[in-house]
């Protein structure tokens, strides 16, 4: 028998399978079909005296397939303004009245389609409303939503002697639809409304052939004491095309009658005319805020420009504010700048406008630096220095008196704090009706920061004698507390005699570390604190204060250690630069058990002849670390106490240094 051969699948059945796996593969979901029909749209066309009108749409929707996740409107007013609390509900339950089963409608008005439609004409303005959650599922709904329009300035309301014409256009539907209802509520008048049967075209005027065409109207009129109600009825709607709508009302419904020649059932539209009439009382509320507010930041203004001129003033410097221009003029702009800039903020939706404005405001009352009167190369006149007690020379100077606008003072802070609590009161009632503009105005507190922020105390001119007293008084206490730090690490010596050498050998190092622990103890307890003024000849007041430290037993060369503070211009005022001055004898053992700090520091010729100065500059100017060198060289300096054992000498016949603890001072340095 032939042996049967296994035959591959070949190319033929390959190619559908692979079809088959790519049209898996790239395949789209599956999408739902929905179809939505107009079943009927009943309106409701409310006019008021003005011409203004609220039109009410009922419009019912069959729905298949779904869901139906949001629906366009053709043909709206253009210049509708959209009220809340639209809702669409099952048609039962419409009829029922009941909204349990109702879902919220998103409204929004299209932007306007340019695009002229197939006969040339404009396309109508367009409205599209949004069903939240999951849309209308299969079935038939009622959809309802309200906006206002103004039938008076569009001209839909002419005025012809005693009769006044009101037209009308509906939506325009891609369906037509039986029985098209409206009814026009319009306020009461002698003669009775009725319907128009030469209805007009869109700009108002009836055409040629409107006798041949015009449709039949039923009508059913309503009268009451306050409005009259037309309700006209249409057996059909048309396919694609609006619908037009014409009546002819009594013109004193549109024109407001002497109170002598109306009737006495008129009783609550004439209250109604003469709240109209009466002036707004939150307008009137608004005017007293804003002139209030321009009358508060202008005299801060005001205020703040003498303060600072007078303080700039008793500094020797003068004051610069950031707009050059005279005060009267400037504090005026700067309120009516505030005004404006809140006012648009809280009108329009853009804030950009007032935002711009309260930054102006913000510019007009915000000071510079002030600038120094005398030059600062200028040349000191001689002088002595004179030593003065510490508790005199470092207690606080008097503070300055009548400085209310400045929040470096108890007097500032407090009228500031009080000021934001105010704005945080408005922002909070703001809060409630549009968050939007309450973060507007909470940032419009950047013109209340640029009256208390600016021109401050600290952007004066500095008094060097006056100025660096807190920070001398604080390099005072850190030093001190250095000095003491020791003494409680020290190893106490050893009560009993060693047993051997080793054991000796280590007692008396330990001997040693306590006697340079007491050593530096007995320093920090010896040590002198002065104030050292400089008194300018001619002059009975100082212009530098100096921290003066020395202990009470130096090693012989030593004049003085001092502490003092130059001050340089910045942009935010005068910043102070510590620095450190060792005063030494050339050839000294003093300047010789400071030759290794000497490395970290600058040397110069002192005030005497034969007198060293060497000057130490912190890196950070801080008082912390001023005070850390302050203290190694007061420790390199001191003089070992009495009974200690005498350093070994370095080389021939010279003694050796005591290793000072520079190790803070030379990181500092």
């Amino acid at each position: 028998m032939p042996s049967r051969i296994a035959r591959r699948p070949g190319p033929a059945l390959l190619l559908p399978l692979l079809a088959a796996l790519v049209s898996i593969a790239f395949a789209h979901p599956a999408r739902a079909w929905v179809e939505v029909h107009v079943a009927g749209d009943d309106v409701r066309l409310a006019i008021d005296r003005a011409g203004a009108a609220t039109v009410e749409h009922k419009v019912t929707l069959k729905i298949s397939g779904g869901p139906l996740r949001a629906l366009d409107i053709q043909g709206v007013d253009p210049d509708a303004e959209l009220d809340p609390g639209s809702y669409a509900a099952p048609l039962k339950a419409a009829e029922a009245g009941s909204l349990a089963s109702a879902t919220p409608v998103a409204l929004e008005v299209l932007p306007p389609d340019l695009r002229p439609r197939e006969d040339g004409s404009r396309r109508p303005a367009a409205l599209r409303a949004r069903f939240d959650g999951r849309g209308l599922s299969r079935g038939v709904f009622v959809l309802f939503f309200r906006y206002r329009t103004d039938l008076m300035k569009r001209g839909l309301i002419q005025l012809d002697g005693p009769s006044a014409r009101i037209s009308w256009t509906g939506p325009l539907w891609d369906d037509g639809y039986d029985s098209a209802r409206l009814t026009v509520a319009i306020p009461a008048a002698p003669d009775e409304p009725r319907v128009d049967e030469t209805p007009a075209d869109a700009a108002g005027e009836p055409p040629a052939e409107a006798a041949l065409a015009a449709p039949s109207t039923l009508s059913t009129l309503r009268r009451s004491v306050d409005k009259d109600e037309l309700e006209l009825l249409r057996p059909y709607a048309p396919k694609a095309e609006p619908i037009r709508w014409a009546i002819r009302a009594d013109a004193r419904a549109f024109r407001p009658e002497p109170a002598a020649a109306r009737p006495g059932a008129d009783a609550l539209g004439r209250l109604s005319d003469a709240a109209a009439a009466s002036p707004d009382p939150s307008r009137t509320l608004y005017l007293a805020a804003g002139a209030a507010l321009f009358a508060l930041y202008s005299a801060l203004v005001a205020l703040k420009a003498r303060e600072h001129e007078r303080l700039a003033r008793a500094a020797g410097a003068l004051p610069r504010p950031l707009v050059p221009i005279p005060l009267a003029p400037r504090a005026a702009l700067a309120g009516l700048a505030l005004v404006a800039g809140v006012a648009l903020e809280l009108l329009l939706r853009d804030g950009t406008a007032g935002a711009a404005l309260v930054a102006a405001a913000t510019a007009l009352a915000a000071h510079r630096t002030p600038r120094p009167e005398r030059a600062a190369a200028a040349l000191r006149r001689p002088g002595k220095w004179l030593p003065v007690a510490e508790a005199e020379a470092f207690r606080e100077p008097p503070r300055a008196r009548g400085v209310y606008l400045d929040v470096s003072t108890r007097a500032g802070k407090a009228l500031l704090a009080a000021l934001l609590a105010a704005l945080g009161a408005g922002v909070y009632a703001v809060a409630g009706a549009s968050p939007y503009h309450a973060h507007l105005l909470a940032l419009d507190a950047t013109a209340l920061l640029a009256i208390f922020c600016t021109g401050r105390l600290a952007e004066l001119p500095a008094d060097p004698a006056a100025r660096p007293v807190a920070f001398l008084r604080d390099v005072a206490r850190r030093v001190r507390r250095s000095l003491k730090a020791p003494a409680s690490a020290a190893p106490r010596p050893a009560a009993k005699a060693p047993a051997s050498a080793a054991q000796g050998s280590a007692a008396k190092g330990a001997a040693r570390a306590a006697t340079k622990a007491a050593g530096a103890a007995a320093t920090a307890s010896e040590l002198r604190v002065v104030g050292r003024l400089r008194i300018p000849d001619g002059s009975p007041d100082a212009d530098e204060l100096r921290l003066g430290l020395s202990p009470r037993a130096a090693l012989p060369g030593f004049v003085a250690i001092e502490v003092g503070v130059v001050y340089a211009p910045g942009a935010g005022g005068a910043i102070g630069l510590p620095e450190v001055l060792l005063r030494v004898a050339p050839g000294s053992p003093c300047e010789r058990a400071v030759e290794r700090l000497a490395k970290s520091g600058r040397s110069s010729r002192g005030r005497r002849p034969g007198e060293r100065v060497l000057a130490f500059t912190p890196r950070l100017p801080t008082a912390r670390m001023t005070a850390a060198i302050a203290a190694a060289l007061v420790r390199a300096v001191s003089a070992p106490p009495a009974g200690a054992a005498p350093t070994r000498p370095q080389g021939a016949g010279a003694p050796r240094t005591p290793r000072p603890r520079h190790k803070a001072a030379s990181a500092a340095a």
